[in-house]
């Protein structure tokens, strides 16, 4: 298991980060608001993810927000998941998450693990 913190400071906002190896997937855990702060601890938790090769689950139902710095990071992690073959998904939603997703055009890339949404298929002819 990993975790990353941000400082708690007036200049900061607080976030954390876990990873935790399941026996069929990683989970990421994410809570707090991840902003341009939590991007660098974030990209750096991808980059060993790619390495390992298992699937990887999200559960951000504890993060206040995710902003487009920590969104791309995790597309990216998508997209180098996708082309070995493996897959990305949520495993825990969060309403303002999802809205924000919405909002922004990639609520297809991201889709709740099981059900009817299971894994990100959604793509647009638009790459």
């Amino acid at each position: 298991m990993t975790q990353s913190t941000n400082p708690d400071s007036a200049c900061s906002s607080p976030f954390r980060l876990t990873v935790v190896e399941q026996p069929a997937h990683h989970l990421i855990e994410l809570a707090g608001m991840l902003g341009l702060e939590a991007a660098a601890p974030l990209r750096d938790e991808a980059r060993c993810l790619v390495q390992s090769r298992k699937n990887v689950a999200i559960d951000w139902s504890a993060a206040e927000h995710v902003g487009a710095s920590a969104l791309q990071v995790l597309l990216a992690l998508q997209k180098s998941l996708e082309a070995d073959g493996r897959k990305l998904s949520v495993a825990a939603d969060n309403a303002s998450v999802r809205r924000y997703l919405e909002l922004a055009g990639l609520s297809g890339y991201f889709r709740q693990e099981g059900g009817q949404d299971a894994i990100v298929e959604n793509r647009s002819d638009c790459r």
